[in-house]
C-alpha cells in the first residue's frame, strides 16, 4: 500500500508539472505567435483566433465529449488523469490571461521584426510540449484531445496504428489554420513545432527505452553477481551452457545495462581473461531492468 501511494503521488506531482509547462508554453509562446499547434490545443488557438474567447475555454468544451467517451470505453485511471491534466491545463491558460502574465512577442515590433520572435517561439513551445507530453507518456498516461480520439478509434480498429490517427488529426489542424491566419509563415512555424515536439518526445522516452544486452561467458558465475546486482542494480538471467569445440560446461550470464555504465563495467571484467564478454547496441526493452528490493531484504528479479 505504502508503495501504491508514493507512486500515485509521484504520477500527480508529474501530472502538475506536465500542466503547468503546457499552459505556460500555450500562453507565452504560442498564442502570441499565431500558428496553431497539433491536436486538440491547435483547434482551440483556431477557435481563439475567430472569436477572441480565451483558448482555455475551448480545451475544455472539446475535451468534455471526448472524456465521456473515454469513461465509457476506455481505462478509468487513464481518463482520470487526462481529465486531471486536462483541467489544469485549461484552467492555467485562463488565470494566465487574467494576470497578463508575460508574452514572448513584444506588441511593438512590426510585422517582419516578429518572424524571428515567432521561430523562436515555435521552437522553445515545441521542447516545452514535447515535454509535457513525455512526461505523462512515462507514467503511462497522456495529454489528451486527439490522444483520446486516437484511443477509441484503435479500440474499434485495433489494426490501425495510434501514431497514425495522431499524425492525421494533427495535420488535418494544422491544415485548417492556414485558412483562418491565410499565412503560409503561420503553417510553416506550426510544422516546426510539431517536429521539435515529436523530436523532443523521442530524446526524453529514449533513456527508458533503449539500452545495451550484454552477454558473458564464463565458468564462474559468481565472480560477477556482486558487480551487476549491487554495484549496477541490475538483474540477469544466467544459463548454462556446452562449448561446441570443447565440449566444456560453461555458464551465460545475460543482462541488460544503461548505456552509461557499459564502457567500466567492460574495464572492471578486464580482470577476468578467460572471461568472454560481447554486447549488442540499441536494444529496445520494455519495463524495469533492475532488481527491485522487498521489505524484508530479499530481492525480486525485474531483469
Amino acid at each position: 500500500m505504502k508503495d501504491f501511494i508514493i507512486k500515485e503521488l509521484k504520477n500527480v506531482l508529474i501530472t502538475i508539472f506536465a500542466a503547468i509547462i503546457s499552459f505556460v508554453a500555450l500562453h507565452t509562446f504560442i498564442v502570441p505567435s499565431n500558428f496553431s499547434p497539433s491536436g486538440i490545443d491547435g483547434l482551440s488557438t483556431i477557435l481563439y483566433e475567430l472569436t477572441n474567447i480565451n483558448i482555455g475555454w475551448y480545451k475544455i468544451i472539446i475535451n468534455v465529449p471526448l472524456l465521456i467517451l473515454a469513461w465509457i470505453f476506455l481505462n478509468k485511471k487513464y481518463v482520470f488523469y487526462v481529465m486531471f491534466f486536462t483541467l489544469l491545463d485549461s484552467l492555467g491558460v485562463i488565470l494566465l490571461d487574467k494576470i497578463n502574465f508575460y508574452v514572448f512577442i513584444p506588441e511593438t515590433l512590426s510585422n517582419i521584426d516578429t518572424i524571428g520572435y515567432r521561430l523562436i517561439a515555435a521552437i522553445f513551445s515545441g521542447v516545452m510540449m514535447g515535454v509535457c507530453i513525455g512526461l505523462m507518456l512515462k507514467i503511462g498516461f497522456s495529454s489528451g484531445g486527439v490522444d483520446i480520439i486516437a484511443c477509441l478509434f484503435h479500440k474499434f480498429k485495433p489494426h490501425v496504428r495510434i501514431e497514425k490517427i495522431i499524425s492525421v488529426c494533427s495535420y488535418v489542424i494544422v491544415a485548417i489554420s492556414y485558412f483562418v491566419y491565410g499565412d503560409l509563415t503561420s503553417i510553416l512555424l506550426s510544422v516546426v513545432q510539431i517536429f521539435v515536439s515529436e523530436w523532443t518526445i523521442g530524446a526524453l522516452l529514449r533513456k527508458d527505452r533503449y539500452a545495451i544486452e550484454v552477454k558473458i561467458v564464463t565458468k564462474n558465475p559468481e565472480i560477477i553477481k556482486n558487480e551487476i546486482l549491487n554495484k549496477y542494480h541490475h538483474s540477469a538471467t544466467v544459463i548454462e551452457s556446452q562449448g561446441m569445440y570443447t565440449g566444456e560446461k560453461n555458464y551465460m550470464v545475460i543482462s541488460v545495462m544503461n548505456r552509461w555504465d557499459v564502457h567500466e563495467f567492460m574495464s572492471y571484467m578486464k580482470k577476468y581473461p578467460d572471461t568472454f564478454i560481447y554486447f549488442s547496441d540499441g536494444v529496445r526493452v520494455q519495463g524495469d531492468f533492475h532488481y527491485t528490493k522487498l521489505d524484508k531484504g530479499e530481492r525480486t528479479d525485474a531483469y
